[in-house]
């Protein structure tokens, strides 16, 4: 009974942290990308883009630079995930 309840822990964890990962890369690779060819600006090393602009005013674009603190989150974030996958499939294994 133990060991199914840490399994759907796991599991949650490992969603949760696979989540954010595919999302901070997503936000951070691709988006730059469509950017940089939508807009003819360099924003393949950047990593927050803001967009102001309303119906009144001029929109506003802001890049800001890399942030070594947002990095070191996504790589532990990848490696629960990783951990986490690994261990269900291991786990499985041995189930049957």
């Amino acid at each position: 009974m133990e060991k199914t309840k840490l399994t759907k822990v796991i599991k949650i964890i490992t969603i949760i942290t696979s989540i954010v990962t595919v999302l901070y890369l997503g936000f951070s690779f691709l988006i730059p990308v469509y950017l940089s060819y939508r807009l003819n600006i360099e924003a393949s090393k950047v990593d927050s883009i803001g967009i102001i602009g309303g119906a009144d005013e001029p929109t506003t674009i802001f890049l800001t630079s890399t942030s070594s603190f947002a990095n070191s989150i996504i790589i532990i974030c990848a490696l629960f995930s990783i951990a986490g996958i690994a261990y269900l499939v291991l786990n499985r294994k041995v189930m049957k």
